[in-house]
């Protein structure tokens, strides 16, 4: 079974969101030959045409627009972790329910929950 190569991944995704190998290959400041390499390579691994030709200019081809909306959430995820590990002095929001009677005024509800929301 074949594993997923994630730097093929990324290869891929930022052709796919530049619209072309040299603007990709321009800011992975990579060439567009070793990008048009490992685009191949990644296709040949995943067995499917991830773009097909139209003039001069990439097209997605139907799997290709599946695999790019997978690789929007690996990447989305990791930007995520690493915004987390770069912010580990941010604290995480406490969540605060609270439940009050419909018997008990809103304006004595208000006063008793004041101080709790002042809390750090």
């Amino acid at each position: 079974m074949a594993t997923l190569n994630y730097k093929h991944l990324r290869y891929f995704w930022m052709v796919a969101r530049s619209g072309s190998i040299a603007k990709a290959a321009e800011q992975l400041h990579l060439t567009p030959q070793s990008i048009s390499g490992q685009l191949t390579e990644f296709a040949d691994t995943l067995g499917v045409e991830l773009f097909r030709r139209v003039g001069r200019r990439l097209e997605l081809t139907e799997t290709g627009n599946r695999v790019l909306r997978h690789a929007e959430d690996i990447f989305s995820a990791g930007d995520a972790l690493l915004d987390v590990v770069r912010d580990q002095s941010a604290t995480q929001a406490t969540t605060f329910r609270l439940g009050v009677s419909d018997s008990v005024s809103k304006a004595v509800a208000c006063r008793l929950v004041a101080p709790a929301l002042k809390l750090a």
